[in-house]
């Protein structure tokens, strides 16, 4: 037999105000307490004090700069440095780079380089109908000869003619 056996009902069916204003008033008070109390510690108090991190950044930054051939891990390769590269990076020694889509073309290797380094341009033809002409290295990968063929050197002199017909006075 329940000793109480209305009360599951009467608290299930209607809450007293007074039991909503102690659940409220708990609520508060737990939560300034927790406001009060909390911490003031910053991330860097959580940190782990040994140098296991800062030994993992470095070797992952030193494989990096491995990869790249920078010697002097600045983030850059410069020319006296082993990752050099006169045909891919490009300076004023080297000529324009050349881009990966020019690899293989050795005797037009300049025009494919200047190709490549052009702007997406458009043109409207005299009845009206615009043209769109993608830049130069996405228009290199649309090719579809093999670089150092002849079918490669053709199609690289009509992208050439086509600019210079749209965009040179």
């Amino acid at each position: 037999m329940q000793r109480f056996p209305r009360l599951g009902r009467i608290l299930a069916r209607r809450p007293r105000p007074a039991s909503l204003l102690a659940a409220g008033t708990a609520v508060v008070i737990l939560g300034s307490l927790g406001t009060i109390g909390a911490s003031d510690a910053t991330p860097a108090d959580f940190a782990s004090k040994d140098d296991a991190a800062a030994a993992y950044n470095d070797g992952w930054a030193d494989g990096r700069a491995d990869l790249m051939g920078d010697d002097n891990r600045d983030g850059r390769v410069d020319e006296d440095e082993t990752g050099w590269d006169c045909t891919t990076m490009g300076n004023r020694e080297c000529g324009p780079a050349v881009p990966p889509q020019c690899k293989g073309e050795a005797e037009f290797a300049d025009l494919c380089a200047t190709v490549a380094t052009r702007p997406a341009y458009a043109w409207t033809d005299a009845d009206g109908t615009p043209h769109t002409i993608a830049a130069g290295r996405k228009l290199l990968t649309r090719i579809d000869a093999v670089p150092g063929t002849e079918e490669f050197a053709a199609a690289l002199f009509a992208l050439d003619t086509q600019w210079a017909q749209h965009n040179q006075p």
